[in-house]
């Protein structure tokens, strides 16, 4: 019987090790502070890419803050949006009701509601069909924390779920 080289073992321990613990990719790191948002679209990790920006049209971020809060987050490279509006908030959890189906800037922010867009295809809220919660609410911050289940606009059959949803504006 040969011997078994022990750097040949202890290698092979290392690549399989390695491959089977790392769970997240460099892209999948959940970004913290100001003007960050991140949550998973049926389990893919989902940031916005590009700057900060009032319009759900271009990559980014936004957040408004008035008798409504409403956050818009795009990343083309995933081709989805991920928006949601909630009236005369606060400290606390506010359920979702039927979605509008309207972006903003079209959006009269009168309901509280969800839209997914992906890949062209619009998924809207329903009656208590998620949450958003407010963690933290002050002049200077607002963060809190999301989960939803949407609808295919066209097929009901169609679901997705928005899971681990963070904002920090």
């Amino acid at each position: 019987m040969k011997p078994i080289n022990f750097y040949i073992i202890y290698s092979l321990l290392f690549m399989l090790c390695a491959s089977v613990s790392c769970n997240k990719t460099d892209d999948e790191v959940v970004p913290t502070g100001d003007h960050t948002f991140s949550c998973y679209i049926n389990g893919e990790f989902f940031v916005p890419k590009g700057s900060i920006t009032s319009s759900p049209y271009h990559d980014g971020l936004s957040f408004l803050k008035y008798d409504f809060f409403n956050a818009t987050a795009k990343n083309s490279v995933k081709n989805a949006i991920v928006y949601f509006t909630i009236k005369d908030w606060a400290e606390g959890t506010f359920n979702l009701t039927t979605s509008n189906g309207l972006f903003q800037p079209s959006d009269p922010n009168d309901i509280n509601h969800a839209i997914v867009g992906i890949n062209g295809i619009k998924y809207l809220s329903k009656e208590n069909s998620g949450t958003v919660t407010f963690t933290t609410v002050t002049e200077t911050d607002v963060k809190g924390n999301f989960e939803f289940t949407l609808y295919n606009e066209n097929d009901e059959s169609d679901i997705i779920h928005i899971t681990n949803g963070k904002f920090d504006n």
